[in-house]
């Protein structure tokens, strides 16, 4: 017993090691540090996702040395626009992320919002002290900003639980096997799990961000589709390998492996984008 639990508790470890590095690393996460200029230490949190409506804000908190000034240089990406300028402005500032509304005291600037699902803003941050120079923030590395349209948030909160779940089962089940126990329903909690939240949920959540349903292979190159696929595949092949009497820990292991590799790729990367001179996009109905 004593066993068993410690195997879950450490499943769950893993899982929310191998979840935070996808929700830092994907763009409904902030770009947000700090810097120190002089005595001072300087906060910052840039969005890099917003719903369509609301304007995209790109802030630094306070305190802030006296003679700090900040502007924002944007344009649509993949688009034919010149380049604008927006200078930043004290207030007090509200963006959502997901389930939960957080403010912050500072300067910021507020960039007019996207019509288009999956249109993107590239912009840079500078900010100058003692009227220097200004200086970006991320040198010439522009920040990226997609728009989407706003998803339900019970939907959004059933497809994270259930690919939640499905992780944990998909981890279990590799460290089930590596103490040779009973893994063969764990595979089925894996399989069914997966099913549900990356097939089922995950669609339904693409449906209402993007207007579209799936776009991975083969109607597209979003790697976020195409990652549950090939995950499903070894999954899939773990079950075949360990069907009736048969028993092959090794097909778990590669199950294990190929989970892991789908964890750690960025969230969103080659994702749905809308594109302003052909007014036309992958992974979008814009």
């Amino acid at each position: 017993m004593l066993k068993n639990i410690s195997l879950w508790i450490l499943a769950i470890i893993i899982t929310l090691i191998c979840l935070f590095f996808q929700d830092k690393t994907g763009p409904t996460y902030p770009l947000e540090g700090s810097f120190t200029s002089g005595e001072s230490k300087i906060h910052y949190k840039f969005l890099r996702s917003e719903n369509i409506g609301t304007d995209l804000k790109v802030m630094f908190s306070y305190p802030l040395p006296e003679d700090f000034t900040a502007y924002v240089k944007y344009r649509r990406y993949q688009s034919h626009d010149d380049w604008k300028q927006v200078e930043m402005q004290a207030g007090s500032f509200e963006f959502k992320r997901r389930w939960e509304t957080e403010s912050l005291v500072g300067i910021a600037a507020e960039l007019p919002y996207l019509d288009e699902k999956a249109g993107k803003y590239e912009y840079f941050v500078y900010y100058s002290v003692d009227g220097q120079d200004a200086v970006s923030i991320t040198g010439e590395q522009a920040i990226y900003a997609r728009y989407k349209a706003e998803v339900p948030g019970l939907v959004l909160l059933i497809h994270v639980l259930l690919i939640f779940l499905s992780m944990i089962f998909a981890i279990r089940t590799v460290l089930e096997a590596l103490v040779n126990g009973r893994f063969r329903w764990m595979i089925w909690a894996t399989l069914i799990s997966l099913l549900l939240g990356g097939f089922i949920m995950g669609p339904m959540v693409q449906k209402y961000a993007f207007g579209v349903i799936w776009s991975g292979f083969p109607f597209g190159h979003d790697w976020t589709d195409n990652k549950v696929v090939f995950e499903l595949i070894f999954w899939v092949f773990a079950a075949y390998m360990n069907r009736g009497s048969r028993r092959n820990r090794w097909s778990v292991y590669f199950a294990g492996i190929a989970t892991l590799l789908v964890y750690f790729i960025p969230h969103s990367i080659f994702g749905s984008e809308y594109n302003y001179i052909t007014e036309s996009g992958h992974g979008t109905n814009a």
